[in-house]
């Protein structure tokens, strides 16, 4: 990671923010989406891109794997499918 980052080990927290805060926000807009808290703006386009972000992470991972298999690719490609299909009730609620 520090080789990714040139030397700049501020980057490191920068993006370790960023990605807790993504997660934090793909957290809320379930919850939204089921009911748990108030509806947030924009609840079913948020959970679409999320569906869609997870879904191409999946078909990533899904085609590293075809070309190389390692069980690490098939698990990495696997959690993130299982994760767009565990939003996808989210649509039908809205």
């Amino acid at each position: 990671m520090y080789n990714m980052v040139f030397g700049h080990v501020w980057m490191l927290y920068a993006l370790t923010f960023c990605l807790a805060l993504a997660f934090t926000l793909a957290g809320l807009y379930a919850f939204s989406a089921s009911g748990d808290i108030r509806r947030l703006p924009l609840t079913r386009m948020a959970i679409i891109v999320i569906i869609v972000l997870y879904g191409l992470r999946a078909l990533a991972g899904g085609w590293a794997c075809a070309m190389n298999f390692s069980w690490l690719q098939c698990i990495s490609s696997v959690i993130p499918a299982f994760i767009a299909w565990c939003y996808y009730p989210g649509l039908r609620s809205q």
